[in-house]
């Protein structure tokens, strides 16, 4: 009876809500969370919940996740069995009525074709975070949660979509003016949340 009841909610709710997609993609360090923090801000009165692959990759044992971020080791942990549940919440979270914004790294060509093949009914906001690798170094030694070699490793390692909505830079700009400036660039793809924003 329970199990049923849930069923009929979560269908009502994907029948009468039109949620929103946010995608930033960029290298580790590039300012990606703390750019989809500020927007969160930004886009009230509108609630967008911010997930992404690390919302998983930190429900790892403490002493294992410690061991990724620290000495970027990654043995026993299957990274393609994550990644793969991540697009399924991300899924889940939008067809549920959610707005979501989403931040991930690309590791390769193939991947970042199949991840559009997956959400191409969603219809997502690309957004590119892009950072010179000394700002990217520095945070990353200031944030002390992530090797230097990761960070190294996604920059010098990144792919891209083949086209976006915004390529935003963050080397020199505050997450606050970051996401000012992505709002004013896409108010006319946001418009419902975008206009309460201003």
């Amino acid at each position: 009876m329970c199990g049923k009841g849930l069923r009929l909610q979560v269908d009502s709710i994907t029948m009468t809500r039109s949620s929103k997609l946010i995608i930033l993609e960029g290298p580790s360090g590039s300012g990606k969370s703390s750019l989809a923090a500020a927007l969160q801000e930004r886009l009230l009165p509108g609630v967008w919940l911010n997930f992404s692959m690390d919302t998983l990759i930190y429900t790892l044992p403490p002493s294992v996740l410690h061991r990724c971020n620290s000495a970027n080791d990654w043995s026993g942990v299957d990274g393609k069995a994550i990644g793969a549940a991540a697009l399924r919440c991300l899924r889940a979270l939008v067809e549920c009525g959610n707005n979501v914004i989403f931040d991930l790294c690309i590791p390769s060509r193939k991947y970042a074709d199949a991840f559009l093949s997956d959400i191409q009914d969603l219809s997502a906001v690309l957004i590119g975070v892009r950072c010179d690798w000394p700002e990217i170094e520095r945070r990353t030694l200031l944030r002390a949660d992530r090797s230097i070699a990761e960070a190294e490793r996604s920059f010098s390692h990144q792919h891209s979509f083949q086209s976006y909505d915004l390529v935003i830079d963050t080397t020199a700009i505050s997450p606050d003016v970051a996401a000012t400036e992505c709002l004013a660039s896409l108010r006319h793809l946001l418009a419902g949340d975008a206009a309460t924003s201003s």
